[in-house]
């Protein structure tokens, strides 16, 4: 994407950078504390404050966990949990064997600052049990600081606080990552929710808008090769009214497809807009084309109603009417259209085939239930005693503008 913003250089470094940076690290403090070991067994006590003479033994002890301490570090992204075992082991032998000598400081120095280093990745990368077992086990291991020398007590709360720290550090790291990545897949399954109820709207858009047209065509078209030869006039009427309703059933699918674009150029037909109950005259017109004359009856005060509630109930009679123009078998039907306080009441009656038309129970039927149920309303469809066929809706009016 050429707009994708800039990623953080810690975002763009891949794990064999981040690997090298913790070898540097270790090999660094590795380094200092060999360098601080041999300068305190050659100059054991030079501020004069007691400490006994490091042996050979010692030496040795010091030089090996400073190397361990040091590969523990470089290793530390590849087993946190082990190489955190293995540095508390040495603070401890580091203890037990240098406690009273100054060579203890130094070493001591290095597994502070790399056991903060181990807690913060823990903490970060592992779950909040494991994390505070982690902190309990470095924090038992600075006191054991208290067995050393009065060098290693004193510098107890020094070392206290940088593992808290960077403990606590890691921990709010680590779970700052997981909100991110969990709003990131909650924010997916959202887009992809509302992709498919985009979807699911456009497709009843579609079905509502070309099953209609196409009925209407289909029975004039049979209805002109029916008569052309003894009635030319009456077979041209009927190509007029199949011309027309190409017309305007190419414009609306323009309008709807336009959305589904992305972005837009000038020589776009502009989106239409939604068809309201005001333009039920037009929809019975082209029914009335197609064969079946459709009487309009509506109740109660006609006024504006949000434009969601007006579309919904649009599509619903203009499904209803389809279906009794392909299944119905009959030339008549009444449509009832009623303007309650705090609903909308639509119902659309033929005297047709009824129980006998079982295709009627397809995409178009389960289309008008998903308009109504998005507005909490209540939709019932079929046959009636005897004879015909009954659709009908209740759209309530409350919540209708946060659906609109």
């Amino acid at each position: 994407m050429p707009n994708a913003p800039h990623p953080p250089l810690t975002k763009r470094l891949r794990p064999g950078h981040w690997t090298v940076l913790d070898a540097l690290t270790g090999a660094l403090l590795t380094y200092v504390a060999w360098q601080g070991a041999r300068d305190t067994y050659r100059v054991f006590d030079p501020h004069h404050r007691g400490y006994p003479r490091p042996t050979a033994a010692m030496f040795v002890v010091a030089l090996a966990a400073t190397v361990v301490v040091g590969v523990s570090v470089a290793l530390r992204r590849r087993f946190p949990l082990s190489v955190c075992a293995a540095v508390f082991a040495c603070w401890t032998v580091v203890v037990a064997v240098l406690g009273q000598t100054s060579m203890a400081r130094v070493v001591g120095t290095q597994i502070v600052v790399a056991s903060a280093l181990l807690l913060y990745l823990v903490a970060a990368t592992r779950n909040r049990r494991t994390a505070l077992l982690a902190l309990g086990a470095g924090l038992a291991g600075v006191a054991a600081a208290r067995f050393g020398s009065g060098e290693l007590r004193h510098n107890i709360p020094i070392a206290l606080a940088a593992q808290t720290t960077f403990w606590a550090v890691g921990y709010a790291v680590g779970r700052h990552r997981a909100y991110a990545a969990e709003l990131r897949a909650y924010q997916a399954r959202d887009a992809l929710t509302e992709r498919t109820r985009e979807r699911l709207r456009l497709a009843r858009e579609l079905h509502d808008v070309i099953a209609h047209s196409m009925s209407v065509v289909t029975v004039q078209a049979g209805y002109g090769h029916f008569v052309i030869d003894d009635h030319p006039q009456e077979a041209k009427a009927a190509l007029t009214t199949i011309q027309a309703v190409g017309r305007d059933t190419l414009r609306e699918l323009s309008g709807l497809l336009s959305v589904l674009r992305e972005g837009g150029t000038d020589d776009c037909l502009p989106v239409l807009p939604a068809p309201r109950l005001g333009e039920l005259g037009r929809l019975i017109t082209r029914t009335a084309e197609a064969g079946v004359k459709a009487d309009l009856r509506v109740l109660g005060r006609r006024r504006e109603l949000p434009p969601g509630i007006e579309l919904s109930a649009y599509r619903i009679v203009q499904e209803a009417l389809t279906n009794v123009v392909k299944h119905a078998g009959t030339g008549e039907c009444q449509v009832t259209v009623g303007y309650q306080e705090s609903e909308l009441t639509v119902e659309v009656v033929d005297d047709g085939a009824g129980a006998a038309a079982p295709s009627r129970n397809g995409q178009g039927l389960a289309g008008m239930r998903e308009r109504v149920g998005l507005y909490g309303g209540e939709f019932s469809a079929g046959p009636l005693p005897g004879r015909g066929f009954r659709v009908a809706a209740r759209l309530p009016m409350a919540g209708a503008e946060g659906n609109a």
